[in-house]
């Protein structure tokens, strides 16, 4: 692999397209206590956390993060889910909860700032806390009417989701470049970021795609506890997501197989990195030894060790 690199400026992109909406009320985070994977209930003022929706039978309908402000609760989708999302919950209120659920996307833009100097850039518009962690919210220098905004995963540096109110988003992007998609998919994938769509589906598990910290297992019953806590307490899972590398460029999504043709599991996205060469990422049947070779075709698939994560976010 070629690790010579020039470190990327600090980018933001455009996530206009994710769903966002208000959650106000007594019930509101009981409901999605009872519908998601993490403790909502549990969620501290200016505190966010990523919980999952998932089905009866554990599998991902989306990654939420969501966050408590004051007297509501807020629930960013992934992109192009909202409506889904919104019907989805909003079926699962109950004739006696007190919820209030509100669409967001008109009165307020978001997007997410990526880089070295991404931190410094949002500490000029928003009130930082003196020790930074994953997840907590940061309101607008003007107060909490302007905006907030909360760390995400770091892609080369640092990571920043900003929500503000319709027309104030130029204010922190008007001087940056804007990140790609093509662009944003490489850092993902260097970084082992899950994507909706890719490895985020109800195709897969919460525990398959490493979200443990998007899982309380002190809390009570949701939807699709019971297969979760049973995959947790045999530790069994049956597949694992892997980031990997790639003799030459694929298509995905490709089978992966070993070299006897055995099916080895599923490569999900891929992308062409300048430090890393050809890359992706993986689903890989835990069945198959991590010695064992594999293939996506003819090319040859590596599995890559968690110390890529450290290099990927220098």
């Amino acid at each position: 692999m070629n690790t010579a690199h020039t470190t990327p400026m600090t980018m933001w992109h455009n996530e206009d397209s994710f769903g966002r909406m208000l959650m106000a009320g007594r019930d509101a985070a009981a409901l999605l206590q009872r519908l998601t994977t993490n403790d909502v209930v549990a969620l501290q003022q200016l505190h966010g956390q990523q919980t999952v929706l998932t089905t009866p039978i554990g599998r991902i309908i989306d990654l939420l993060h969501v966050v408590r402000i004051e007297d509501v609760v807020w629930v960013i989708t992934s992109a192009d889910q909202g409506p889904s999302i919104y019907s989805h919950i909003k079926k699962n209120i109950f004739f006696n909860d007190q919820v209030t659920l509100t669409p967001a996307a008109r009165t307020h833009q978001q997007f997410a700032i990526y880089g070295a100097d991404a931190t410094a850039l949002v500490a000029q518009h928003f009130v930082l806390p003196p020790v930074l962690a994953r997840w907590h919210v940061a309101p607008h220098r003007n107060g909490i009417a302007h905006g907030w905004c909360s760390p995400i995963a770091p892609l080369h540096g640092a990571g920043w989701r900003v929500v503000v109110p319709q027309g104030q988003a130029d204010v922190m992007t008007a001087a940056l470049p804007a990140l790609s998609a093509d662009q944003l998919n490489q850092w993902q994938i260097e970084a082992g970021v899950a994507a909706f769509g890719h490895e985020l589906s109800t195709e897969y598990i919460p525990l398959e795609a490493g979200l443990e910290d998007a899982i309380s297992f002190n809390k009570g019953c949701y939807v699709g506890q019971e297969i979760i806590a049973r995959m947790e307490s045999r530790g069994r899972r049956a597949k694992q997501l892997q980031r990997i590398t790639l003799a030459t460029r694929v298509d995905a999504p490709a089978a992966l197989r070993t070299a006897d043709g055995r099916d080895a599991g599923v490569v999900t996205r891929v992308a062409v990195s300048p430090r890393f060469g050809n890359i992706g990422l993986a689903y890989i049947k835990t069945a198959v030894a991590d010695d064992v070779p594999l293939f996506c075709d003819t090319t040859p698939v590596t599995r890559v060790t968690d110390s890529w994560q450290e290099v990927a976010n220098e």
